[in-house]
């Protein structure tokens, strides 16, 4: 009997012992402080950035495409500090030098943002936006365009897809200002 009291007063120390480890910490990511030497101009103003609502969380989405496409997946132990939406704005705003005084404005919708694995050793950052150019003043949608830019992850894990999102932003973000540039030269609503 005495021996049976030390084993369960053993299991008990041993159990409570377990209990109070530390959980391992989350991993929180953003796209870093922003390269104010490397800003670009535009002859639009940016109006909103918004996400569709799949995305539109802070959870870090992932897929893997050999496998099953259609599944999404997500990082339990790393996340974004921000929405999508709010990282994709904080990068527009850091890096470009928009026309306050232009007719036209562009508004971008992001409707993919996810790291894709083709095999579990390799992955890109995917990032697909719908881009609007409009008339500041009278809020009318002249054109769109949809757009899609990828960039390889340096590593099979949530920090490659966050390096593989950062390049594809940026691929992204500067399509729909060219895009933006040359659509409101020829419309006639952008000039001035």
């Amino acid at each position: 009997m005495r021996y049976f009291f030390y084993l369960c007063l053993i299991s008990l120390l041993t159990a409570c012992l377990g209990a109070h480890r530390p959980a391992p910490e989350s991993a929180v990511y953003d796209f870093g402080l922003p390269d104010e030497a490397a800003r670009i101009d535009t002859s639009v103003d940016i109006g909103r950035i918004t996400a569709v609502d799949a995305i539109d969380h802070r959870r870090m989405r992932y897929r893997l495409q050999y496998q099953n496409p259609t599944q999404v997946h997500t990082y339990t132990q790393s996340r974004w500090s921000d929405s999508p939406a709010a990282l994709i704005a904080s990068k527009l705003h850091s890096s470009v030098n928009p026309s306050k005084s232009a007719a036209c404005a562009i508004h971008l919708e992001i409707e993919s943002f996810d790291q894709i694995f083709t095999s579990p050793e390799t992955s890109s950052g995917i990032v697909r936006l719908h881009v609007t150019l409009y008339a500041k003043a009278s809020r009318q949608n002249l054109h769109s365009h949809m757009l899609q830019a990828s960039a390889p992850a340096p590593s099979a894990d949530s920090r490659g897809g966050v390096a593989g999102l950062h390049e594809a932003s940026k691929e992204a973000l500067k399509q729909a200002l060219q895009w933006a540039d040359t659509t409101a030269a020829q419309t006639a609503a952008c000039a001035l």
